[in-house]
């Protein structure tokens, strides 16, 4: 069996709201997504089907952002008046205990475009398992959409057989070679996992405790392969890549 394991991303819509909107503002949906994670011509499509729905008009306002930490600045400053934001789950918790969102009003949803009924056990689940504070994060977030971390890599460069482990990753083949997101649960994770890969194995610890795992010895365990790493990390990516990718 190979030492590999994929990190499951939960990403999720969260609801915001602004006091006193004058008119104007109550006109405009604004938006705070990942990047390249929604066709744009949908925002047009949207509009006109708000329009369509309510009589009214409606227009989207759409900002990106490439990672968690980034968002959740941009919105704890206060400067921005979001209405709804995409964050991983484990972002969530953090806004529910500072209490940067507010609740989803469900009875406002008609029944025909009513998604909470149809949500997966294993997203619902997920959520769960969130410590909201005493708040139930479910009344809050909507799944919206879920993926895997692993490696990228240049088949014309890089042999599939060199990059069946996150080991990988501090092999000296690739040194100078390796571009890494630079965002916190894409690295710590599946490196914590890798470190505990035979425990996991045999029971002693699940998967899902590690998500959440930052204790003073398991971030010592995680400092000492990412110092491993560190010379095969580079700073820029190439128009014609060689490099292994974590992302």
């Amino acid at each position: 069996m190979k030492k590999y394991l994929m990190l499951i991303l939960l990403l999720c819509g969260v609801a915001f709201t602004a006091c006193d909107r004058d008119e104007k503002r109550a006109a405009i949906l604004k938006v705070y997504n990942w990047a390249d994670y929604m066709d744009l011509t949908l925002l047009d499509e949207f509009e006109v089907w708000y329009e369509q729905q309510t009589g009214e008009k409606i227009e989207v306002v759409y900002q990106l952002f490439d990672i968690n930490e980034i968002m959740l600045a941009k919105i704890e400053r206060g400067k921005e008046d979001f209405d709804l934001a995409c964050p991983s789950e484990y972002i969530i918790e953090r806004m529910l205990r500072n209490d940067l969102i507010l609740p989803i009003d469900k009875s406002i949803i008609p029944d025909s475009i009513n998604y909470f009924g149809c949500v997966s056990p294993y997203i619902t689940n997920v959520f769960d398992k969130i410590d909201g504070y005493g708040k139930d994060a479910n009344d809050y977030a909507v799944g919206y959409m879920w993926g895997t971390t692993g490696l990228l890599y240049n088949t014309r460069y890089v042999d599939k057989e060199d990059v069946t482990s996150w080991s990988s990753l501090w092999q000296p083949k690739f040194a100078g070679k390796l571009l890494v997101k630079d965002a916190f649960r894409d690295v710590y994770s599946p490196l914590l996992m890798y470190e505990n890969y035979e425990s996991i194995l045999s029971g002693e610890v699940s998967r899902d405790s590690l998500m959440y795992d930052a204790s003073d010895s398991s971030i010592a365990k995680v400092e000492v392969l990412l110092k491993k790493m560190k010379k095969n990390v580079i700073r820029c990516r190439k128009t014609e890549s060689k490099t292994l990718m974590l992302y």
